[in-house]
């Protein structure tokens, strides 16, 4: 739900002769409708669509997810100075620019150094669930990644909810394995109740960081907007395996 950005407007520069060149994805009535939705509900969105000629480009999902995560700004005591800082086109792009105050943290726990696998042949293995024959499961893939990593492990999910995968985790920091993890910020309160419900006081396993981001934030003209949600899950262990995908 990001408005354009350069790379947003092609892919081969703007000579639509290239070859290569593909059309812009975004476009200045998506942003309208989406500013429609939210500020005139279903009804609004719908005729908007209709007006300006445009596909509904939004699932059912998406649209749900808008409407639920919509945030209403803070009033201010110095509307004059709320102007001054604003932007004056109106652009969704750049009405409330965001500027973080926080850096991100460091990977205190440290980080194996990088080593050039020269001639070293790259191994690409396809898992699927439920295995085929003779071939792990996903989870189990993962789990023995967990188990058998060194040095560092590093995690991002969007929702970790997986008790087993957890205890894994656990007991690799406790072998002074530096476990990093990643989540999604609106689904963290998932694990948070996971711990919870597994007795464990995150802030005493020393070898353990977690920390949560959220998606790109889109702002309305009218000052409300709404964060998008990180939806990677990987796993990186020592530098030198990834698994990337989902299992149920």
């Amino acid at each position: 739900y990001s408005m354009a950005r350069r790379s947003q407007c092609s892919s081969a520069g703007d000579n639509p002769l290239d070859p290569n060149y593909l059309p812009p994805h975004y476009r200045e009535e998506y942003r309208l409708a989406i500013d429609a939705l939210i500020e005139e509900d279903l009804e609004g969105y719908y005729q908007f669509l209709q007006n300006a000629d445009v596909v509904d480009f939004l699932s059912s999902p998406e649209i749900h997810y808008i409407q639920s995560s919509v945030q209403v700004p803070e009033q201010s005591s110095h509307p004059e100075r709320l102007f001054l800082e604003t932007g004056v086109d109106g652009s969704s792009d750049t009405y409330w620019p965001i500027h973080s105050d926080l850096d991100a943290p460091g990977l205190d726990l440290g980080w194996p150094q990088l080593h050039h696998f020269i001639g070293v042949p790259t191994e690409v293995t396809t898992l699927v669930n439920p295995p085929e024959p003779d071939m792990p499961s996903i989870k189990e893939q993962a789990r023995r990644l967990i188990k058998n990593a060194q040095q560092v492990i590093a995690i991002v999910m969007d929702m970790f909810t997986d008790v087993d995968m957890f205890a894994d985790i656990l007991n690799a920091a406790k072998r002074n394995v530096a476990v990093y993890i990643i989540l999604d910020k609106q689904n963290a309160h998932h694990f948070v109740n996971m711990v919870s419900n597994c007795r464990v006081n995150l802030q005493s396993i020393q070898f353990l960081r977690v920390r949560t981001v959220s998606g790109i934030t889109y702002h309305c003209r009218s000052g409300k907007s709404f964060k998008g949600q990180m939806m990677d899950r990987f796993l990186l262990t020592d530098c030198r395996a990834v698994l990337s995908g989902n299992y149920r």
